[in-house]
Parts: C-alpha cells; structure tokens; sequence
C-alpha cells in the first residue's frame, strides 16, 4: 500500500480555490459527503418567489439552523433555449440579496459557497450553521414618524427580553371624540410613534372593501405600536394634510369592520401563544363621527384601532423560521419552540459561575454547558499526545478484536492518515452514540481528523454495499450535526465519507486524498484543527448533572430548550479515566475526595448499558445507603449495599433470583467497606467472574471496577478489599467540590492521613499517584470556622449558625449538620427540630453521620462535636472526610480543647 506524502496533498489543495470544484465532480460523489443534504428544483430565468423558487430560501434557513449542509438544486431550465450566464447571476444576486437579511448581516462570504454555472443540470449550495437563530419573516414590526419596519434579528432579541405587566390603553395619549371635516385637529397636526393616519375611502383601485382593508392593513400596526409605547391607528385621516376626510362605512361595514378585526386579533401572538389580550384594556376599536361631511355622501367615521404597550414582543403571527429534524425533514418551529431558540444563547445558571466557565458556544439550538478553567485544552493536550502515540482511540480497543487478519486490516487502512497531526477514535465506544443501528456486516466506524488531509469517516466492512455506503453517511452527517450543533464548531469543514471493504480492497482511500470534495474554503488548517479537537471533546464530554446521561444521548434538541438542560463537562481525569480505560475489565480508581469518583463511576454504567447491557447486568454495590439512594433515583442499574448483599446471600435461592444476571460490578466508596459480614469482594468478584466465557458480550461484560480512597479509610479494621499490588490503578487528582478555604484546610489532614497502612501498597501506588490539586480558583470568601463551646451550648451554637447562613443567603436545603455517631445523629435532629421550629424556618436540614454522608456533598456543611475511637478509627481520616462533605462553607462546632487543627485555621470562642 503506498503511502502518500502529506506535502504533495498540501501543495496541490494549497493552489486548488472554489473554481476548481466542478458541479459535475460534486454530482458524481455526492454519496461520499458526510452531509445533511437537502434537495429541491430551481427555475434561475425566473425571479426568486416563483415557480417554486422560494423553496431555496426556505432550505437555506433550516440548514442555517441545522448545522449546516448542502443544498442540492436541481436546475431545470439548463436546457433552455437562450439561457445565458446573466440569468445564474441575476437570479443568484437576489438570492444572495435574502440570504443577506436571514443573516441579518452582510457577510455572507463566510457562510454560502455555490458551486455550478447556467448550464449544469445541477448547482449546489455548501452551507455553514449560523451563530444566530434565523428567520425568512418575524411578523413583527416598529413604528416610525411615518410608517412602520420590519424588525432585524437585534431588534427582536431586545423585544423578547423585555419584561413586565402590560400597559393598558388608558396610558396612550388623548384624541379627539369627534373630528370636522377636511380639518386639521390641532391634538393631532402630524404622524408619530404613536398616531399614524391612513384613508382608504377614495384614490384606492383596490377592489376589496373598506372593512377588508381595515384588517389587511391594521396588523402591521398593532404589533408595531405595542412593540414600542403603543398608539393609535386612525383610518379617515388624509396623511398629507392630516385632514379629517372620514371613511365611508355604514353601520353594516362598521359592525363588520368589528368583526374582522377580532378575528384578526386571534391570529396575534402577544409575547405567548396563551395570552389572551382584552378588548378595551389592551387594545380597542372605536369610530368617531366627522362632523360637516357633504350630505350627498355615505356617511363618514375615523375608525380608531388603539393599542397598548406590550413588554415581549408582538408578532402577527408565529415567525417563518425553518429546521431539519432527526429525520432529515423540514420542519417549522412552533412559537413556544422558535421563542426558547432565539433566547437559549442568554440561558445561564450564574450561580456556577463561581466555579465553572459558561461555554460561549454560538450556534442555533446550542446547549448551556459548564466547564472548569482549561479542561478543554488540557483533554486536548492528552489527546493529541496519545493519538500520535497509538492508531486508534480509545486504548484497548484494538485488543477486544480477536480475529487477527481484522485487526491487522483495520491498522493498514488507518495507517494511511498516520502523518502530521491526526485524531483516530472510534466512534461505536463512549462519548459518540450513534443512534442508528450498525449493519451486520460493520465492523466499526472511525472517525479520522488530520491537520493536512480534511476529516474522514472510515467504515471498516466485511464487504461493500448500498446499505454500508447510506451507514457510512449517515454516521458521518450524524456526528458533523453534533461537532457543530453540540460541540460549537463555526468553523467551514467538511466530512469525507469512505468505505473499506475486506473483500476486495483496492486502495481506494489513498487515491481519493488528492481529490478536491470541497469548497477550498472547507480544507482543514492547523486553527481548524483544534477547533474540531475541541468541539469533539465537548461532544463527548457534556453530560447532565441530573441523571448523568451525556449530550449525545438526548434526542433532540427542542427537548433539551423544553427542558432547560443544562450540562457539565467532565474534568480531565475523568475524560482520560473513562476514554482510555474503557475497555479494561478490572480497573482500580482512586482519586481524593471532590474529585468525582462517582461522577466517572455512573458515567461508565451508562456507556455498559449503551454497550447493550440491561438494568439487571450491572450492579453498583456501595457502603453508603445514602450514596445507593442517589444512584437508584438514575434507574438504570441495580443497586445495594454491602450489609444488604451478604444478608441476601444466606437465602440463596432469593439472591440468584436477583442478582443472575449481573455480568458487572462497579463497586464505589470501598475503603468504607468492612469485611465483618463476610467476603464481599469474593462475591462480587464471583458474580463477574462467572460470565467470563461468555461469546459475542466480549465489550458489555466481565467489568468489574472499584472506586476508592484510602486517604478517606476513616475505621482502622479490614475492609475485605485484596492488595492493590500488581492491580491496574488509575489515579484521579483533580478536586472539583470545593471552594479554595475548604482544600486548604482540608490538605492538612490529606497530607498527614498515611494512604494505606501497608508499606508496599503505598509504594504502588506512588507509581500511578499525582499529588491532589484544585481544578478551579473559587474562593468562597468563607474561611472555615471553628467554634468551641461547652456541651451545653451546643444547640445554641447551632442555632446561631444555622441563621448566619440564612441571613447570607443559604438556602435550608442546602446545609447538612454530620457527627460522628448514630446515637449523637437522633439528639442533634431533636435539637434541629427545636431551632426550626422556634426560628420558624421551614424543614429540610439534613443530619446524618460522617460515615453515611460518604460520597455526598452538601454547599454548607455544620460538623458537630467529630471524635472517635482512636483504638478503631482515624480522626485525621473522619475530619478529612467531614471536611472534604463541604462545597462552599464550613463551620465545625466542637466541645473539645485537644482536637488537632493546623495553627492557620484558629478556632473561635
């Protein structure tokens, strides 16, 4: 296989522009874009809103807002006697023209390329996700001194977020109860924002009637006036003279006048499609008699339509504004729908920002994410250093094929894009789901990002078909939607699309490098490159606090705006822990306290059941009855406790009934564990174990993790856990939990707590140990606090706390009071009790033990009287565990005058 220089592809797409990309080459290849392709039928001797051609603006707009794609038009009129290049340019100039304005800018160079001339029986649109919702239509106007507008984008987003009551029409200014003829009124001289005058009766060659014009006419202005201080319309008035001419309405033509605009008025969508305004508060119709008409006239009115001030927009009807679904169809947005789009770039949860960073990503539909401070870059960096290292990502994966002539084929094809800076993953592992069902005949899919050779979608395939080829740019359009509609890529970059077949494989990848498929603007650059690094880690990465399941899983994102999602991004340790390691049957994970160990633990049980495990295949198994209640609210695992499993397992007839089919166990918070109640871990080694032999499960069985740390081995007995000697162990040291005061008083007790009483386990795992670090630079602004007092003023210094955090804000439910033993737990709850119920504050303080708060955090955290029995347990250990409990704020009340605390940290009287 030859293998070709990435200087020579360089050279030749470096002196390739647009004008080298020809219609028919696009045509030819059009099953190789990894594209939402739409398609549709243009006349371009015709003007734009003919013969269909409006289709085009309506397909632009749903990819503008889709991520992008390509528009496929089909041009009917190449074969046209006398069509000439003015035709194309005419008919592309006012299409531009519009483009133009669903942009609401001018630069539309950096989102459309047109690839085709007049006489190609195709011409195709590459079009690039906007960094805006976009709309053909707002059906929403200003008012001028003279007349109205129609709204930009700016002005709409400036309308939707303005709040409150509406006014009432009783605000508006004064006019006069009844007019003369062909005079001019000295309230009303000229037109305002807030008057304007119109007269239909005479000078009109328009057929419809008077009443017909009134409500043709009246809706511009209704969502004009009430966009800005409300005003009145008034029909009969001569707008050159601002003369009382009157319309020529009988009683008739006024009631149906009435009518129409009442129903005229159902239509308009004030601020919600709920709202129902109310006539002669809200808006209001009367007529005015003009006095001294000409007697051989019918008889004349000023028909007044007066309407308020309207805080949150006003349209006249549900903006025009266009997406592509899940299903690659057209779909218009529903006002509720097309409301929440246009304000998600303002959503926001400020307060996280103390810790993490809002992503700034500025597409159409994007979700609210939140990061620590360079997570990205330093995911990235550890990405790029292990893809130049090894072929493929994730690690492991090449190992679970067994079939060596596979496994070798896979490395031949991929090794085609080994040069410069590259990125291999496979995209049937974690953090890229594809929701489509993968062929029998697949044997995976590899997305490939290089940056000097474009991005590629490989499929490695037994044999080559119709149905691999649609796999194969399904999968690729699937994961260029989420790097730009999740991940936040703006940038221009394409998806080439490949198929390499065992049966037959002629070096068809190589040989396709040179080809142009883009647009030059599209060719990936080194800026490009991290770009897509980036987007793809984010892709990956997010997931959502509230039930862990990551971005790629939700389905669509009119769910994720309904819903008011918003999602984390994994640290880096996390990623690393859960990408590379993901296929490694028994790990050992160890990791400080805050730096989300249960996070990556509940992450892994979401990729085993993405895998095709079933809710009874796995199993979490903790100490903490508390801990097992917050994983079992996520439903998508079983889930006990040590005590619980062993008591279980006398009846063994009940226990297999239960826990037969269990092929995982992911064990969290071990060093609490305690072997005094039998052999645990040979039970839950046993429940793996026994599925080993298992054929075709290879990937979605056999796990068997344990997450632990030793620093937080609070009881000095045996916990049943085997030597970590000889183990593969994975070290997580970056804390996220809490605020820089609590780290730092935390560390003293880290420092001092020995990380396993044996010698030579701590030596092992030096070797994968990396020293405890904060991944943010929070500080509180809360120092933590240490109260001595006698034993009889405990609950008023509990009580004294408790207020000082309500006054600061806290909310109730988010403090917990933790002591040390269950017998201390009932007496401080009655105590608790007393001081809610005499402060009449509402319920929902939490107290519990040290011990079974493990594994949880609260923002506040009031530790109470810690001791323990020096012969049984550490209290170095038990602070660090009561401490680390803590987000924001730490207040330990203590009886004792020989508690160990750092000299930084001094207690108060």
């Amino acid at each position: 296989m030859i293998k070709m220089d990435d200087s020579t592809v360089k050279r030749k797409r470096m002196s390739s522009g647009t004008s080298a990309l020809e219609a028919r080459e696009i045509t030819q290849n059009l099953y190789r874009y990894g594209e939402t392709i739409l398609n549709c039928n243009v006349h371009i001797i015709q003007g734009i809103r003919e013969s269909g051609n409006e289709f085009v603006l309506k397909y632009v707009c749903a990819l503008l807002n889709s991520g992008g794609g390509i528009l496929h038009m089909r041009n009917l009129d190449h074969v046209q006697i006398g069509v000439q290049p003015k035709h194309l340019d005419t008919w592309w100039s006012g299409m531009e023209n519009k483009f133009a304005d669903i942009l609401s800018c001018d630069d539309i160079c950096n989102y459309f390329d047109m690839v085709g001339n007049y006489s190609d029986p195709d011409l195709y649109l590459f079009v690039k996700s906007a960094e805006h919702l976009c709309s053909l239509d707002y059906h929403c106007r200003l008012p001028t001194d003279t007349a109205t507008h129609e709204v930009s984008y700016h002005s709409v987003m400036k309308l939707l977020q303005h709040k409150g009551a509406p006014w009432s029409i009783s605000d508006l200014p004064l006019i006069p109860e009844n007019f003369q003829y062909a005079r001019t009124d000295s309230k009303i001289k000229q037109e305002t924002k807030q008057i304007q005058f119109k007269y239909l009766s005479e000078g009109s060659k328009d057929s419809k009637s008077i009443p017909q014009k009134i409500k043709q006419m009246v809706s511009k202005y209704i969502s004009a006036f009430a966009n800005h201080e409300g005003g009145h319309i008034l029909f009969g008035i001569d707008d050159v003279r601002a003369s009382a001419m009157g319309e020529l309405l009988s009683e008739e033509d006024q009631d149906r006048t009435v009518e129409l605009i009442n129903s005229r008025m159902e239509n308009v969508i004030w601020g919600d499609e709920e709202f129902i305004p109310e006539q002669g508060k809200h808006w209001d119709i009367c007529f005015k008699p003009v006095i001294g008409s000409p007697k051989k006239k019918a008889r004349r009115v000023i028909v007044v339509v007066s309407v308020c001030k309207f805080p949150g927009g006003v349209f006249t009807a549900s903006p025009d504004s266009y997406f592509v679904n899940e299903f690659g169809d057209i779909e218009t947005w529903k006002f509720s729908e097309w409301k929440l789009s246009m304000l998600n770039p303002l959503r926001d949860k400020p307060d996280l920002h103390n810790r993490f960073i809002k992503l700034p990503i500025s597409v159409p539909q994007s979700p609210l994410i939140f990061t620590l401070r360079q997570s990205i870059e330093k995911i990235e960096k550890r990405l790029l250093s292990d893809a130049n290292k090894n072929l493929v990502l994730p690690h492991h994966y090449m190992d679970c094929i067994k079939d060596l002539k596979v496994k070798d084929f896979i490395r031949s094809v991929l090794n085609i894009f080994n040069v410069d800076r590259h990125m291999m993953i496979v995209v049937n592992c974690w953090g890229l789901q594809v929701t489509a069902l993968q062929p029998s005949d697949v044997i995976c899919d590899v997305l490939v990002l290089t940056e000097n050779q474009g991005c590629h979608l490989v499929t490695i395939s037994q044999i080559s078909s119709e149905q691999i080829w649609e796999h194969c740019r399904y999968v690729a359009a699937f994961i260029k939607e989420k790097l730009v509609c999740h991940g936040g890529c703006v940038e221009k970059f394409g998806l080439v699309c490949h198929v390499a077949n065992m049966d037959g494989y002629d070096d068809e990848i190589e040989n396709s490098l040179s080809d142009n498929f883009y647009p030059s603007h599209f060719y990936v650059t080194p800026t490009k490159f991290d770009s897509l690094v980036q987007s793809l880690i984010i892709t990956m990465a997010a997931y959502e606090p509230i039930d862990f399941s990551t971005l790629n899983t939700t389905k669509s994102m009119r769910e994720v705006l309904a819903t008011d999602k918003y999602f984390f991004l994994l640290t880096c340790d996390q990623f690393d822990l859960i990408c590379k390691q993901q296929f490694t049957k028994e790990l050992w994970v160890h990791g400080p306290p805050g730096s989300g160990k249960t996070v990556a633990a509940v992450q892994f049980i979401a990729e085993l059941r993405r895998r095709g495990c079933q809710k009874d295949d796995v199993l979490y198994l903790a100490e903490n009855e508390l801990l097992c209640s917050y994983v079992r609210s996520f439903s998508f695992c079983l889930v006990t406790t040590r005590r619980k499993i062993l008591e279980l397992y006398f009846d063994l007839k009940k226990f297999n009934e239960t826990y037969q089919n269990v092929k995982n166990v992911i064990v969290d918070e071990a060093q609490n564990f305690k072997d005094r109640d039998g052999d645990w871990y040979g039970l839950a080694s046993h429940l793996v174990s026994r599925h080993e032999n298992n054929h075709g499960m290879e990937n979605c069985c056999g796990y068997f993790w344990v997450f632990m740390d030793y620093s937080q081995k609070v009881h000095k007995f045996k916990a049943g856990l085997p030597s970590v000697i000889g183990k593969n162990n994975y070290m997580l040291s970056e804390v996220a939990r809490n605020s820089k005061e609590i780290f730092d008083f935390a560390k003293q007790f880290l420092d001092t707590a020995k990380t396993s009483d044996d010698q030579d386990e701590t030596s092992a795992l030096k070797k994968v140990d990396s020293q405890p670090h904060l991944a943010h630079e929070y500080s509180s602004g809360h120092e933590v606090e240490i109260i001595k007092c006698k034993q009889e003023n405990i609950e008023k210094a509990i009580s004294k706390v408790l207020n000082q955090l309500m006054e600061n804000g806290t909310e109730i439910g988010d403090v917990a009071i933790l002591v040390g033993k269950s017998k201390d737990k009932q007496e401080i709850e009655h105590a608790v009790q007393d001081i809610q119920k005499e402060a009449q504050m509402k319920e929902g303080v939490l107290v519990d033990t040290v011990h079974r708060f493990s594994g949880l955090d609260k923002l506040a955290v009031i530790g109470v009287n810690p001791h323990v029995n020096e012969e049984h347990a550490s209290l170095q250990k038990f602070l660090l565990s009561l401490a680390t409990r803590a987000k924001d704020n730490l207040v330990i009340i203590t009886t004792s005058d020989d508690l160990k605390l750092s000299k930084t940290f001094k207690s108060k009287p």
